[in-house]
């Protein structure tokens, strides 16, 4: 390190908007400070809605790159370099590809000492030539990193990547703040929620095409009949959320499906429902999910990415092939009438996410990848111990 200073890593984002991506990487950033000593920060090429500035992300620096929202590739790319000239980062971190068509010429141009790419979804371009673009793209990474094991087999198996270019660090969260609490315990209950009837079903997402929500209200809707009392919660907000509302509406489920918008309260909404459904088409390593398993609830999941790797069939959770509403209707008749199982599975779900998908792993796994690829390229030894400063030039 330069006078022995803390590594300085720039993470690029496309926006800090209200997002679990954009959450995970700030409150990565905070841990790399608090628990690694590291310089952390985050660069959004876009306007926020305001995320940076909520209270639990207010020791994070933020730069927002372009403050009207309007530049083109190249544009971006000049601005971002000029930035990491004057930062002088150890390490440009850039999160999928919007970002990184932006930020890899960037830090090249600025002689960064190490590029690393997080791609957080399964989505490839579907057309050759875009392919062929974002693979030229992705090699100017010195390392790419998959979020699940199944968008690393697509990285490898679309742009053919050799095995040891494409790393697997698989989406954490924190597991003290989404923990399993008494629905008695919660402020106010279902109360302050102002609804009534079990089971209360829920699903925290973006309201758009790939989430799937029109499949849990079909789904929903078929339960009319042998669970009446039942009431469906849908978190979040998004371009589909009024023709989610007329689907519901028409379905005869109008006044049983209530959607909240986005809230700042989710850690203490998973905790009034029975049972946690995510019915999306398409998943990286899903952080509602991982966070409803934290809470100790029963999970009914969509076999799709990495859903599979968090939801074991039967012991953790159910899982369902996507677009199925009938399949998605018995699951979770079935696992609102075995309350013995549904608590059990409850129970492996959150040990699951202890063991192998905590904030703290996945951000000692990424500190871990930045000084072995900083170290292989500088010359340098990293220490098995001690903070990061203490690098030392070897001879």
């Amino acid at each position: 390190m330069r006078n022995g200073e803390p590594m300085k890593v720039i993470h690029v984002v496309r926006a800090l908007e209200t997002g679990g991506l954009e959450s995970l990487v700030l409150q990565s950033c905070a841990r790399m400070r608090s628990a690694h000593g590291m310089d952390a920060r985050v660069y959004a090429l876009l306007p926020g809605d305001g995320l940076a500035q909520r209270p639990e992300h207010r020791d994070v620096p933020c730069v927002t790159v372009s403050r009207n929202g309007r530049h083109t590739i190249v544009g971006g790319a000049v601005r971002l370099a000029r930035l990491f000239r004057r930062e002088r980062p150890h390490v440009v971190h850039v999160h999928n590809f919007f970002s990184h068509v932006r930020a890899a010429p960037a830090a090249k141009w600025a002689r960064v000492p190490v590029l690393v790419h997080t791609k957080h979804g399964a989505q490839y371009p579907a057309v050759w030539g875009s392919r062929r673009l974002a693979g030229a793209a992705y090699r100017l990474s010195d390392v790419l990193v998959a979020i699940s094991e199944d968008v690393r087999q697509g990285l490898m198996r679309t742009y053919r990547f050799a095995p040891e270019k494409v790393r697997l660090v698989v989406n954490g969260i924190d597991t003290d703040r989404f923990g399993p609490v008494s629905k008695e315990l919660v402020p106010g209950g279902r109360r302050v929620l102002g609804i009534e009837g079990r089971p209360l079903i829920g699903t925290v997402c973006r309201l758009s095409p790939e989430k799937g929500v029109p499949t849990l209200l079909e789904a929903f809707a078929r339960l009319a009949s042998s669970m009446p009392d039942a009431r469906l919660l849908i978190v979040g907000d998004g371009a589909e959320r009024a023709a989610c509302q007329t689907r519901a509406q028409e379905l005869g489920v109008g006044d049983r499906a209530h959607f909240l918008g986005m809230r700042d309260d989710v850690a203490a909404i998973y905790p009034l429902l029975d049972i946690y459904v995510q019915p999306s088409y398409t998943e990286g390593i899903s952080l509602t999910i991982l966070e409803a398993c934290a809470c100790g609830l029963p999970v009914i999941a969509t076999a799709v990415g990495g859903n599979p790797e968090i939801v074991a069939e039967g012991r953790s959770g159910r899982l369902v092939p996507p677009g199925n509403a009938q399949a998605l209707a018995y699951a979770i008749q079935d696992t609102w009438a075995d309350n013995g199982a549904a608590f059990a599975m409850g129970q492996a779900a959150r040990r699951r996410v202890v063991e192998s998908f905590s904030l703290e792993r996945m951000v000692s796994d990424y500190v871990d990848l930045y000084w072995q690829v900083y170290s292989g390229k500088a010359g340098i030894v990293a220490p098995r111990h001690g903070k990061p400063s203490w690098l030392r030039k070897e001879g």
